[in-house]
């Protein structure tokens, strides 16, 4: 099982050629401080959120394009990037000045989704492995919390008063153990943090 293993991982590595650190910046679609980084359903188009907004790749990170979002400032401060697992069309990214935004199409057109958020600073947004309408955002505003949604962003709930610190990245994961379930998971300033998806 271990030489298996090892053997796709170095065909994985063979067939992505990542590129350099050099070749990534280079050009227009430079950025600093990246949040997020995730492939979308179809493991097409990586995309990237950083300070200086979104990015597409469509070429395994060679090149990249920055993607126009719906907000006032022209570099919008990504804290997540959350592709729904499924399908490739939708993505979902949390950012600190218009909450969350979601596209349909692959990224030409965007909305707003942040019905019941109790603010428009989100600092983690993680989809359900094994259900891809339902997702928990972080919210770090007046009303800090987390928040949930079962239909794709149309309505938030607030569910639990969120972890301590300040929350770097929040993960939905379905943990194959004896008493099975999704686990919500928070990386924090302090440390990681865990809380069994049943508030």
């Amino acid at each position: 099982m271990t030489r298996r293993l090892t053997i796709i991982a170095a065909v994985a590595v063979a067939a992505y050629s990542p590129a350099t650190a050099e070749e990534v910046h280079q050009g227009p679609a430079a950025f600093e401080h990246v949040h997020a980084l995730a492939f979308d359903a179809a493991a097409r188009s990586l995309w990237l959120g950083a300070h200086a907004g979104v990015f597409r790749s469509e070429d395994g990170g060679r090149t990249w394009t920055k993607v126009t979002l719906p907000v006032k400032h022209d570099a919008p401060d990504i804290m997540g990037v959350t592709p729904d697992p499924r399908d490739a069309g939708v993505v979902y990214v949390a950012t600190h000045e218009a909450g969350v935004l979601k596209t349909t199409d692959g990224g030409r057109s965007w909305s707003e989704v942040n019905s019941g958020l109790g603010g428009h600073d989100v600092h983690g947004l993680a989809v359900d492995p094994n259900a891809a309408t339902k997702l928990h955002a972080l919210v770090r505003d007046k009303n800090q919390a987390v928040y949930r949604t079962t239909n794709g962003g149309q309505k938030w709930v607030r569910v639990d008063d969120g972890p301590g610190g300040e929350t770097k990245v929040l993960a939905s994961v379905n943990l194959a153990t004896g008493m099975g379930g999704i686990y919500l998971y928070a990386g924090t300033a302090d440390g990681l943090q865990r809380n069994p998806d049943c508030f």
